[in-house]
């Protein structure tokens, strides 16, 4: 089992620039994804019965640019918990306890921390 990455404010707040890079780009290619390929949703239903798509290639390239910029994600440790409101967290220790670290697209700075098990809601200042 991989150790867990433990962040300090600074370190996470060092991986923000990168974050302003992949977090808006995630979003494009997920809201496209989401809304561009009426065709790709027609043949997944259809595909009980050996439907298809001529928008797959380029489904298929957008899908691959996000997972590859997810796993970017992953190796610095920053947890996904909604690329539509463009929120990470990193996971961090406060008082010997695990809390997470909380950035929101377009913050400059994490600023905000909240409880594992409370979310965004829970945030409170750091």
């Amino acid at each position: 089992m991989a150790k867990k990455k433990y962040y300090t404010l600074e370190e996470a707040n060092a991986q923000v620039p990168k974050l302003l890079e992949i977090v808006p780009t995630m979003q494009n290619l997920h809201s496209s994804m989401s809304h561009d390929f009426p065709d790709v949703r027609e043949a997944w239903k259809q595909s009980r019965v050996n439907g298809g798509s001529i928008e797959g290639a380029g489904y298929l390239e957008k899908v691959l640019r996000f997972q590859r910029l997810k796993r970017e994600l992953d190796l610095m440790g920053a947890e996904i918990k909604g690329i539509e409101q463009g929120l990470i967290d990193f996971l961090s220790l406060r008082e010997g306890k695990e809390v997470y670290l909380c950035w929101k697209y377009p913050e400059t700075r994490i600023e905000f921390w909240h409880d594992l098990d409370t979310g965004f809601g829970g945030r409170q200042p750091v």
